[in-house]
């Protein structure tokens, strides 16, 4: 299990504040918006329109509007499913299990098991390895996204660079995030409130400023951190149960070495640490299998 780090005197949101303007803009265009959010929510829950929830063996369970959520739903059909549920598909869309529901719909949920469920983990992993980049070091943030096993963010620290020796310091950022539960909240932008949002990091406006003058945009904050993304995402960090920062390397910019250079940090994480000794076991293993340090050690 994550070895919790103790709560700071400050929480990360109050020390991004102090950190950076930026951050604390940032913070505040968020708060305005999700606060929006929530309005339009209350709106519709009021009116306790029913719903219809089917389920993949076609079972159906009832359900209000804008109010139940696929956790609810989990609760209901028992306590550790809604434990070890992780992610939704509404109607063939990834949904938070947090997020309400919008109408009738059919329903499927996963866990870390699945697929679907490692992979909204790792992403959800990314976003607390990216507050920690940015608390740490001031980094601008690029991408984060989940990979085959684990994760990474890129991100641009100018003339600095991350080696092993600052594995510590990141794992322990990352636990005192975790240990602080942040909630995963999400809000729907126009492309010029998310240009506003991120205006400082020219990697964010260059993303934003390719999507079409009316897309709708979706964000996702967790602490002071917040990032445009697609989602969906854990309820809160405290799902983190192990984790481990593997590597630091070097990277550019659209994997492209005429562009910004960048620093790529992996990491990994897992719900116990029963998977974690696992995945650390098979990588020891497959190194000692590495035909290049096989062929080094026998002089070939």
């Amino acid at each position: 299990m994550v070895d919790v780090a103790p709560a700071p005197a400050m929480t990360n949101a109050d020390y991004a504040r102090e950190k950076s303007p930026y951050y604390a803009h940032r913070i505040d265009l968020f708060d305005k918006y999700y606060a929006r959010e929530l309005t339009r929510v209350e709106e519709a829950k009021a009116r306790g329109e029913p719903i219809v929830v089917t389920l993949p063996d076609g079972a159906q369970k009832e359900g209000t509007k804008f109010a139940t959520t696929p956790f609810d739903i989990a609760l209901g059909i028992h306590k550790k499913l809604a434990q070890n549920a992780l992610v939704a598909k509404v109607d063939g869309e990834f949904w938070d299990m947090k997020r309400p529901l919008e109408g009738d719909c059919a329903l499927a949920l996963f866990t870390f098991d699945d697929v679907e469920g490692k992979e909204c983990y790792w992403h959800s992993s990314a976003h607390v390895l990216g507050e920690s980049l940015e608390l740490e070091y001031g980094a601008d943030l690029t991408i984060g996204p989940a990979i085959e096993e684990g994760f990474y963010y890129d991100c641009s620290l100018g003339e600095k660079t991350l080696s092993p020796d600052n594995v510590d310091e990141i794992e322990k950022r990352m636990k005192a995030i975790i240990g602080e539960k942040q909630p995963f909240q999400r809000i729907v932008v126009s492309r010029d409130e998310a240009l506003g949002m991120f205006a400082e990091n020219k990697f964010k406006v260059e993303l934003i400023s390719n999507f079409p003058e009316d897309a709708t945009i979706s964000c996702y904050r967790c602490g002071p951190m917040v990032d445009l993304c697609r989602g969906p995402h854990l309820p809160d960090t405290a799902w983190i149960k192990s984790l481990k920062v593997t590597q630091c390397s070097r990277a550019h910019w659209r994997a492209d070495v005429t562009k910004d250079p960048l620093v790529r940090v992996y990491a990994v994480t897992f719900p116990n640490d029963k998977l974690m000794k696992e995945y650390t076991r098979r990588i020891e293993e497959a190194k000692l299998r590495d035909h290049r340090l096989i062929g080094m050690n026998q002089e070939l």
